[in-house]
Formats: structure tokens, C-alpha cells, sequence
């Protein structure tokens, strides 16, 4: 085991064999599914404890466990986490996720863990393996727990929209979610968020007369997480290869052969490239744009994107879309606005609005690109996404303006928020702090079906979710298990607490 002398032994210990080990990128949780079904059973048994595991029609499983001794009058608590993952690599041979273990490792100075040259899954394995852990401790005291483990919550939050808590037998009015990322932080609120899809379904024709094709790349960006990182400035690949191509496109004629970036919604786009063909008597005049605009960006993003890389090189012949169809394709993706749109008038720092242009795809003759929008105000989300869908029917995209889920309206006065807050302060010694977040937690939706319930969502601190830099500082894993598990042991005193 690599985190064999990490403690606590027992949360490491899930986190390396359960997760790490059982393949779980998003929509292809089976492995994961099944590992939780067996393994779970099979550890609560030798332990001769009695623990049930539901499975619902999605793949959600939910682990129920009864009372210790003494605490059977004790309100019943729910975990929260979610067994999917981002899959990213930056290892130039890529990577099998769906049959490889993460390659994980303890970084050199001792106080992170990483994975080499892919995501860590620590988003949300630590959570769901600290949550794992306190239901099989034998030492901690406690009264009904429940621990949900959504599926396929990276791609759209597929398991919490499909769940029905009262037929999966959820009994819990106080959740504690362990998906964030920052140790000392209560989450209170989180933005909501929707989807929309352009597609145009064309034809690829032949470029007739002399023509010129190069392949446009760009590539060493640090991307991130759409929710959290999008305040950060930091660039994204599918905006700057059409600020380069509308820069080109605005000066003669540009042939589109095919684009690709991103595959992820939640991610800020960290490599893209282009094919395109210019007239062979402009390919000069090309060549001087794309190395003044190329000049213009590594300047501009010269601290903030240190290892930012712009290339092209010339190419063999395909086939392009049309030449009015290439034009509104650069130039629609290069007008929709990425990052944030606007900051709340009410808290200082929170974006209120954001967009991220995620992913753009060429299969064959279509064309696609996939926007991910969030913003902690309803109404703002919906004004924005269909402002961004008449914007496209006028270049003649088709739209879809998919599903969007809900914001999770912060609580400060929860008695439940006042329990923890206490807790977590006698713990690590220091003031909390309580804020509400722009990326989407599972809690919005949760909370919406299961009337009168009372969350917070804490975690350990985690830096560069949903890249290959992903880690995960060590100590905070103790620190936070410790503070789980006096949440347990004194969740019989929440009413007593309440009256005072």
C-alpha cells in the first residue's frame, strides 16, 4: 500500500483499495458500484456489525447503519458524496482509466498526495472514504447513520436528480455533504447551473484551388474546475483558439476543417487545436497573424499562464466546411462570453454568474459545442442561457437549453450550521469560516426533496480538482475525520445545544 503509514489507517485504507483502485470515471460507475456492494458487506461482517446496502434504478447506493449503545434516541445524520470522478491525463501516451488503477503516489515533501501525471479522484473519494470509515470504526459512537453515494455527479449531477429519498428509505433531516475542497470552510450555498448544447449538422467539401492548411494547437494550460477556478483569470483553449482564428478570419477567408477541446463540462479547457486552410497566396499574411496574436496572448498571460503554448505547423488536405458556415462558427465562439459574468452585489469576491465554453467537438460534419453555465440567482442563470441561445440561432445553431439544476439557498441561521460550526472550531482550535461557493454541490437537489432538512458541506483542502495537478493535503484528512467523528459521538446533544 502507498499510504499504508498515512492516518487515519482506515480512511487511507479505503481511499487506495476501494477507490483508487476500481475504475469510476463518470457513466461508468458498474466497477465502483459493485466494488461498494461487495466490500462494504464483507468489512461491516468482520467487524460483526449490521450494515445495509441499497442500490436505487440509477446506481445510487445509500449505507444505513444503526445506533451504538446508548445513542438510540440520537437523530439520524446522512453522509453525502459521490462515487464518479474525473478522468484527466496529461501523459503524452494517455491513459486506460477504465481499467488501470490511479497512479498514486505521496509527494516528496510528505504533506500532499497526487496522482502522476492524472486526476487524483480525491474529488470525491476522500469524501465518500471518510464517510466509509466513520460508519466502520468500532470506536466511534454514534446514532443512525446514513451515507449516500451518488452516481455520475460530475457530468450533470445525474444520481441527485434521479434520487427519491423516501422510496430509497432516507430517513435523515441533517446531511453533512464532504465535497469541498477547503479545510476550515462550512459551505452553506452553492450556485446553480445548466447545460446548453450547438450543434450544426453541415457538409465537408473539398477546398478547391491552391490552398494552405496548418494545425493550430494550443495546449499547457492549467484548466481547473468551471465553478471554483473561474474567477482565477486562468485562460481557456477554446477562447484563444478563436480569438486567433476570428483574428485571421477577419482578414481573408477561412476554411474549417475540425476543432476539438475539452471533454468535460466542469472543466476549463486546457488544450484544443484547429485544423483550417487559408489561400496559398495568404498563407503569409496567416502566418504573421497567427505570430502577432501569439505574441499578444503569451505576454498577456505571461504570470498567469506560465506554460501556455501556441504552435502550428502546415498540414495535409481535407476536406473544410463552407466558407460562410467557418466563418460563424470562429466567430459565434469567439463572441459567447467565458469566465465571469457578473459578481455578487451582496458578497464580496463570490461570482454570481459564470460561463464556460467546455467543449467544442467535430464528428465527421457535425459540429458541436457544449456550454456549462452557473450563477447562485435562478433567474440570472436562465436570463443568461437563453441571451446565449438567441445569440447562436442567429449564427443558426441548434439549441438546447438542458436541465438545469438548482442553487442551494444558504441557511445561516441553522441550528445544525451552529452544532457543526462549534465542533469544528473546538477541533482544530481556530475561528471557521462559513460561506456560500459558485461551483454546484449535490445539496440544491438533495435539499429540494427532502423537505426541512438541514446541510453543511465541509471537506479537506484540495487544490487544482479535475486537472492532473489535483492533490490533497494529508494532515487535513485527520483533522477533518476527527471532526466527523465528534459530529457523531455528540449529535445527541444537538437539541440541548439549540435550546441554549
Amino acid at each position: 500500500m502507498v499510504f499504508e503509514d498515512l492516518q487515519p489507517k482506515l480512511v487511507w485504507e479505503i481511499f487506495e483499495d476501494v477507490f483508487t483502485k476500481t475504475p469510476r470515471e463518470s457513466k461508468k460507475e458498474d466497477k465502483i458500484r459493485e466494488k461498494l456492494k461487495s466490500w462494504v458487506p464483507e468489512r461491516a461482517k468482520s467487524l460483526g456489525m449490521e450494515i445495509e446496502v441499497i442500490e436505487d434504478e440509477v446506481g445510487n447506493i445509500l449505507i444505513k447503519k444503526g445506533p451504538t449503545k446508548g445513542e438510540e434516541s440520537t437523530q439520524s445524520l446522512l453522509l453525502q458524496g459521490h462515487m464518479d470522478m474525473v478522468c484527466e491525463t496529461d501523459r503524452p501516451d494517455g491513459f486506460d482509466f477504465d481499467n488501470s488503477p490511479i497512479p498514486i503516489r505521496i509527494q516528496d515533501n510528505g504533506e500532499w498526495v497526487d496522482a502522476d501525471g492524472t486526476t487524483l479522484g480525491a474529488d470525491n473519494g476522500i469524501g465518500t472514504s471518510l464517510g466509509l470509515a466513520l460508519m466502520l470504526d468500532p470506536e466511534v459512537k454514534h446514532g443512525p447513520l446514513e451515507l449516500l453515494i451518488t452516481v455520475d455527479e460530475e457530468t450533470g449531477l445525474v444520481g441527485a436528480f434521479a434520487l427519491e429519498p423516501e422510496k430509497m428509505g432516507i430517513e435523515s433531516k441533517l446531511m453533512v455533504n464532504i465535497d469541498s475542497e477547503s479545510l476550515g470552510v462550512i459551505t452553506i450555498g452553492s450556485a446553480g447551473g445548466g447545460d446548453t448544447d450547438l450543434v450544426k449538422k453541415l457538409k465537408l467539401n473539398e477546398v478547391t484551388g491552391e490552398a494552405t492548411f496548418y494545425d493550430l494547437i494550443v495546449s499547457g494550460l492549467f484548466g481547473g474546475h468551471s465553478g471554483v477556478d473561474i474567477g482565477k483569470h486562468r485562460a481557456n483553449a477554446n477562447k484563444l483558439v478563436a480569438r486567433i482564428l476570428s483574428n485571421i478570419v477577419a482578414e481573408m477567408n477561412v476554411h474549417l476543417c475540425n476543432w476539438n477541446g475539452g471533454s468535460k463540462h466542469n472543466a476549463i479547457t486546457r488544450e484544443a487545436t484547429a485544423k483550417f486552410a487559408v489561400e496559398t497566396g495568404k498563407a503569409g499574411a496567416a502566418e504573421e497573424l497567427l505570430e502577432r496574436v501569439r505574441t499578444e496572448l503569451t505576454a498577456y498571460y505571461n504570470e498567469l499562464e506560465p506554460d501556455i503554448q501556441i504552435t502550428w505547423e502546415k498540414s495535409k488536405t481535407e476536406p473544410a466546411f463552407p466558407l460562410e458556415e467557418s466563418k460563424k462558427i470562429i466567430q459565434s465562439i469567439n463572441i459567447i462570453p467565458h469566465g465571469p459574468i457578473r459578481f455578487s452585489p451582496n458578497v464580496d469576491g463570490l461570482v454570481e454568474t459564470s460561463n464556460n465554453v467546455a467543449v467544442v467537438k467535430t464528428e465527421g460534419s457535425e459540429f458541436s459545442v457544449l456550454l456549462s453555465t452557473r450563477s447562485s440567482v435562478d433567474s440570472e442563470l436562465e436570463s443568461f442561457r437563453q441571451g446565449i441561445a438567441n445569440l447562436a440561432q442567429l449564427s443558426g445553431w441548434d439549441v438546447t437549453k438542458k436541465s438545469a439544476y438548482p442553487g442551494w439557498n444558504p441557511e445561516p441561521k441553522s441550528p445544525f450550521l451552529s452544532f457543526v460550526r462549534k465542533h469544528f472550531e473546538e477541533i482544530t482550535g481556530r475561528e471557521v469560516k462559513v460561506e456560500a461557493i459558485h461551483a454546484g454541490l449535490e445539496c440544491g437537489i438533495i435539499g429540494s426533496k427532502i423537505p426541512g432538512i438541514q446541510m453543511v458541506s465541509i471537506g479537506p483542502k484540495m487544490e487544482n480538482a479535475h486537472t492532473p495537478d489535483e492533490r490533497l493535503r494529508i494532515i487535513d484528512v485527520e483533522i477533518l475525520y476527527n471532526v466527523l467523528k465528534l459530529l457523531v459521538e455528540n449529535l445527541s446533544n444537538l437539541k440541548r445545544l439549540v435550546l441554549r
